[in-house]
């Protein structure tokens, strides 16, 4: 780790009485159970009991990004961006996502941020 950079926040999980402790940065994407939240990462999923809102306004800095009412995804983990007639969706490790119409013009933006142009 270079000298300077904060080490990745650690999310502590509790599954039938063991306590985990998940590294931010190995979550591919959060999906909306209620009141709960359920993490994904490449190896499992982790449900803890915070909402999707919550979540979201805590790890916006973090590079997660709202694409639907019941999905945050981290931006750095989707691989493909699908945008068809009336409906897109993102492709993060082998879950395909569904982007709602709400949530596609922020989507469409970081594309743009990241796509290369001739003289820069």
């Amino acid at each position: 780790m270079e000298e300077g950079t904060p080490p990745p926040e650690v999310i502590t999980v509790d599954q039938g009485g063991i306590s985990r402790m998940i590294r931010r940065d190995e979550i591919r994407y959060v999906q909306a159970q209620g009141d709960y939240a359920r993490l994904h990462t490449a190896e499992s999923s982790y449900l803890i009991r915070i909402p999707l809102n919550d979540l979201e306004r805590q790890w916006a800095d973090a590079g997660f990004v709202r694409i639907h009412r019941s999905y945050l995804v981290a931006m750095d983990q989707v691989h493909q961006v699908k945008l068809g007639a009336g409906r897109a969706s993102v492709l993060v490790g082998d879950a395909e996502l569904p982007v709602s119409r709400r949530h596609l013009a922020d989507i469409r933006g970081r594309l743009e941020e990241t796509r290369l142009r001739p003289g820069q």
